[in-house]
């Protein structure tokens, strides 16, 4: 039997590891290797992981990231099939076993199914929304603008794992960027329709609840670098533009009340990109833009709404 290696980078996750754990022990009818990641924790997570450590292949490294920590967790992989796990999410009953069977069948590189949301209150899991998402259209575009899951609800070929690296300019958003690559690195994805992982949410350590500008400032950044690595592909179309123009959009209406030099910025790549850029929707910007500018439209815009805040 094929051995799937489960992946597990952890900071100070003293609190949830457990629970993450049992659920990779609870996964039935396959041969798992799991290999946990310390990075550089200051709670007890050592000593929480130790007392598992016949089960697991347990690395303790000082503290330089979750993409390090996978990436290292990677090289020390000897299965066929990798399992990234945050060290706060669940798996589903099975997960693993049903997605490597969907990979095997179709040859596939990338399986992804449903996911759950939850939190934990007093030691008690109060399940919320259920997501639900079969990637349809062109695969790149959609996975750029429209797709997310927690790498718990994905199973990956060690094959196409070999292809990719874990982004260091992207330290929040660096799970969707390595998705989006297993795409633009010609994988083959495979849906497994129901729930395959639980997420956990109000998680205390997650970065993207923790800062909302720098969330903002990796989806700006991957912006550009996507755009740059679509331009010199044979599949850049209206389409693809579309996706980053509507990205860097997004980015700018957040900056507005982050940062205001990083809107400038996010403001002048989209005009790069697109010069003489008029907004899709109706409304006063729209009409702005045509009369000054899309640039201009957006310094009147700026400058209406700090009257009004007084």
């Amino acid at each position: 039997m094929e051995t799937v290696s489960v992946i597990i980078p952890v900071y100070n996750g003293a609190q949830t590891i457990v629970s993450t754990l049992d659920s990779v022990f609870a996964q039935e009818g396959v041969n798992l290797e799991i290999i946990v990641i310390n990075d550089g924790s200051t709670d007890q997570t050592l000593e929480v992981l130790q007392t598992f450590k016949t089960q697991i292949n347990l690395f303790s490294t000082v503290n330089q990231g979750v993409s390090h920590a996978r990436a290292f967790g990677l090289t020390k992989a000897t299965g066929s099939y990798i399992q990234y796990l945050d060290s706060d999410d669940l798996l589903a009953p099975q997960k693993i076993r049903m997605q490597m069977q969907a990979l095997k069948n179709k040859n596939g590189d990338v399986a992804y199914g449903d996911w759950q949301k939850f939190v934990e209150v007093n030691k008690n899991i109060i399940f919320k929304d259920k997501v639900s998402q079969e990637i349809e259209g062109d695969l790149e575009t959609t996975i750029f603008a429209k797709f997310w899951a927690p790498p718990a609800a994905l199973l990956y070929s060690k094959r196409i794992c070999e292809k990719l690296s874990w982004s260091n300019t992207l330290p929040i958003i660096q799970d969707a960027r390595y998705l989006l690559d297993a795409a633009r690195s010609d994988g083959h994805f495979v849906y497994t329709p129901g729930v395959m992982a639980y997420y956990r949410t109000e998680q205390e350590y997650s970065l993207s609840q923790k800062s909302k500008l720098a969330f903002i400032k990796d989806i700006y950044q991957n912006s550009l670098e996507i755009h740059q690595c679509w331009l010199v592909s044979e599949s850049y179309n209206q389409e693809k533009e579309k996706s980053i123009i509507n990205s860097l959009r997004y980015t700018i209406n957040e900056f507005r009340g982050l940062d205001r030099q990083c809107a400038k910025k996010a403001i002048n790549a989209l005009l790069t990109i697109a010069p003489g850029y008029i907004p899709e929707e109706k409304g006063l910007l729209r009409l702005m833009s045509k009369l000054f500018g899309y640039k201009q439209a957006e310094y009147l815009a700026y400058i209406k709404r700090k009257f009004l805040k007084g």
